[in-house]
């Protein structure tokens, strides 16, 4: 028996959404699809970087785990328009070739995947067209206004729905779409332009966005959905809390808009902004009378991408210790608006710390822990995590429960580490990204992004305790390492390897950045006219270097390590480098090697 069918015998809110589903769409096929729930897996490679080395690209891989599907990314650029817009595109050999050998790689995982027994589903971004296609139809598909390519125009529609036919004439065996609106990076696609379908811009009135999100999904239905039958996972993807992903009245007033259908479901991150701590509960989930699919990141992009133990997916079930209301997926498994979880194993952000099949262990593990737990939620999640380092990794009981501990303990060690609870637990009016988001992939900001922290924390005398608990990372870090000594003879040494690098990468890094705080933080504090030792600002400045030269030293120590944090500020690829942490650091005197704190010579040194 479905959930949702189940959900009948109840009286209240899943009652009601039964009985309107079953009034749309009979109970036979309503039963067909709502007793497919959906588990399906995603590798988020960097644009324009090489494919990462990873196991979760094979299928074989990942139907073992539990998924029953597999995404891939931008189907969509392979669409000639031929049907609308002859010989338009390609029109060089030079595009032909790149053409044709992106849809052989199409085909090649289309095919794997579905030897597997996996369904097959296509991430893209809307809107994307060919350079040729769009520039052919530049008067009917772009705003005279803006110039950006518009829902509005009945061009822009029809060409989607030219592109949609193509596509699932070509392959048949696509089961499904994964629609996300906002972002068009073309850095692998070097023959198309894109442009958000929906614009969140200050002159786009937010009366206005609802309705083009309602147009959109409306069109998206009946093309994929009801004339084509395949599934649409449409992501509500961006990073703003009061749009349309975390937003509940925004949600609920562009979905309320679009008429239920058991292949239209909704894609929906669990956490508020993106996939930092320091942030609530998606509202949005189990909202409206849309079945939903939860976005859940293995490899979190801001806290380390598996360089370090970072056991995420404990938080992710159980809900994480910071959160004013603590919640997590185990508080909403069991709703019937809930159809799955969609996983990236791999991939988010930009950039590193980059990891490869060989040490991809703290990946793994998040990812196995959810895929298992979500298919059978009456387990709980230590009995999945032993059950993974026991017939998984091999462990014996004792060794498991080291294992267990050192997981468990990274959350810690990484909150506190990485963020301030003073300054990320203060009352504000919206969720904004933790500590100015001074950690971004594999980079280091400085007081570019430290001093309203540091600002924050001086007047309110409270930058002791947030030095303080920058040491309390490192202690509970150099405790994780001790456990590492008490794994027993018996553990597999590869094994051993990998856990005591992956905490020595930890205990380095967190060391070098407590260092650091102290140092940016009294100097800050002495800028402003507060008491602060100019002694103990030259010694914690200078210890950074030494920390900085050990944690260097990693790979040297322990080969098996991730590529490093470079101290220098984030910036989009292919733009100007940004100052960061070794640069405000030397300004303070520390020994910090020139060729580190000058911007991008810590990029070109890692190359």
């Amino acid at each position: 028996m479905s959930i949702l069918r189940l959900a009948s015998a109840c009286c209240g809110f899943g009652k009601r959404v039964y009985d309107s589903l079953v009034g749309q769409f009979g109970l036979e096929m309503l039963e067909k699809h709502t007793m497919t729930n959906y588990y399906f897996d995603m590798i988020h490679d960097n644009p324009g970087e090489a494919p990462f080395d990873t196991a979760f690209r094979d299928p074989r891989y990942l139907k073992p785990l539990g998924f029953n599907g597999q995404a891939f990314k931008h189907i969509n650029t392979v669409a000639t328009f031929e049907s609308v817009a002859p010989g338009v595109f390609p029109a060089t050999p030079e595009e032909s070739r790149w053409l044709e050998e992106f849809r052989a790689r199409r085909r090649q995982e289309i095919t794997a995947a579905k030897a597997a027994g996996l369904k097959v589903y296509y991430h893209i971004d809307l809107f994307v067209l060919p350079k040729r296609i769009a520039d052919h139809f530049a008067h009917a598909i772009r705003d005279p206004q803006t110039g950006r390519i518009s829902v509005d125009c009945p061009m822009t529609l029809e060409l989607h729905r030219a592109m949609f036919e193509e596509i699932f004439c070509d392959y048949p065996e696509v089961d499904g779409f994964i629609v996300r609106v906002g972002e068009t990076y073309l850095y692998d696609t070097p023959y198309h332009v894109g442009d958000g379908a929906v614009h969140y811009h200050l002159d786009n009135p937010v009366e206005e966005q609802i309705r083009q999100f309602a147009k959109l999904l409306c069109f998206l239905r009946e093309e994929i959905c009801v004339k084509n039958g395949r599934l649409l996972f449409h992501r509500t993807w961006d990073v703003w809390p009061n749009r349309f992903h975390a937003s509940a009245d925004f949600y609920l007033r562009v979905t309320d808009q679009v008429e239920p259908h058991p292949k239209l479901l909704f894609s929906i991150k669990h956490t508020v902004l993106d996939f930092h701590r320091w942030v609530e509960f998606n509202p949005c989930l189990t909202l409206g009378q849309h079945r939903q699919v939860v976005e859940v990141q293995c490899q979190r992009e801001y806290e380390g991408k598996g360089a370090y133990p970072n056991y995420s997916t404990h938080g992710v079930i159980e809900g994480f210790a910071e959160q004013r209301e603590r919640k997590g997926l185990k508080d909403i498994i069991r709703h019937p608006l809930l159809a799955g979880v969609y996983t990236w194993s791999r991939g988010g952000g930009w950039y590193g710390p980059y990891v490869t099949r060989a040490n991809e262990l703290w990946c793994d593990l998040n990812t196995y822990v959810i895929a298992q737990w979500s298919r059978a939620p009456e387990r709980s999640e230590e009995s999945v995590f032993m059950e993974y380092a026991r017939e998984r990794l091999g462990m014996r009981t004792a060794d498991a429960a080291i294992f267990r501990r050192i997981a468990l303990d990274s959350l810690d060690a990484v909150l506190k580490g990485k963020c301030c609870a003073a300054y990320d637990g203060r009352d504000k009016d919206e969720p904004t990204n933790p500590t100015q988001q001074w950690m971004r992939d594999d980079r280091l900001h400085g007081m570019d992004r430290l001093e309203p922290v540091f600002d924050y924390l001086n007047e309110r005398d409270a930058l002791e305790d947030a030095l303080a608990e920058k040491w309390e990372s490192v202690r509970i870090w150099e405790r994780m390492r001790t456990d590492c000594d008490a794994f027993s003879a018996e553990l597999d040494p590869t094994l051993r390897d990998l856990i005591t690098g992956s905490v020595e990468y930890g205990l380095r890094l967190f060391r070098a950045i407590a260092w650091a705080w102290t140092a940016l933080g009294l100097a800050r504090a002495r800028d402003t006219g507060r008491e602060a030792a100019v002694e103990r600002i030259e010694e914690a400045a200078n210890i950074f270097g030494e920390a900085w030269a050990e944690y260097s030293a990693l790979p040297e120590d322990h080969p098996c390590c991730a590529s490093l944090y470079l101290p220098e500020g984030w910036c989009w690829p292919g733009k100007e480098p940004v100052a960061g942490l070794a640069a405000s650091l030397q300004t303070l005197g520390s020994r910090v090697p020139a060729s580190l704190a000058k911007p991008g010579n810590a990029c070109e040194m890692v190359k």
